[in-house]
């Protein structure tokens, strides 16, 4: 992983091989993101797992073959589940799929921005009415 920061704009680059979301762990420990939000992420990802939430439930999917990414944006929360990330890549046919990350590898690379939040503070909390981990702040 490659990283710098100007101001609150956090630039990572990922290398081939390095997992997702595990990167971007180090990279806001690094630079002491506490809260923040995922701008972009542009470049390819191998076995990427992603899913639809149903209303009940995630239904997952692992596409195995290195897709190229076409959005990549989400927040950063204080506490546990501390990313949410949605992403939509293309297969060589240039169809798009997408959904909640889960899990990914950088193949050739993955280059994303982060901004760090000074006075905003991000939660997650359980949200009764719809069973989920939903943001506050």
């Amino acid at each position: 992983m490659l990283s710098k920061i100007e101001g609150n704009n956090i630039l990572v680059k990922m290398e081939k091989g390095e997992e997702i979301l595990p990167t971007i762990a180090k990279a806001v420990e690094k630079y002491g993101v506490v809260s923040g939000t995922v701008v972009f992420g542009i470049g390819m990802i191998r076995k990427l797992e992603v899913g639809y939430f149903n209303g009940t439930e995630y239904e997952k999917k692992i596409y195995p073959e290195n897709l190229e990414t076409v959005s990549f944006h989400g927040s950063i929360a204080e506490n546990e589940p501390r990313f949410h990330i949605h992403v939509a890549c293309a297969n060589r046919e240039h169809n798009v799929v997408g959904g909640h990350l889960f899990s990914g590898i950088a193949d050739p690379l993955l280059e994303i921005q982060i901004t760090k939040l000074d006075d905003i503070r991000f939660r997650r909390e359980k949200n009764p009415k719809s069973g989920l981990m939903e943001l506050t702040f």
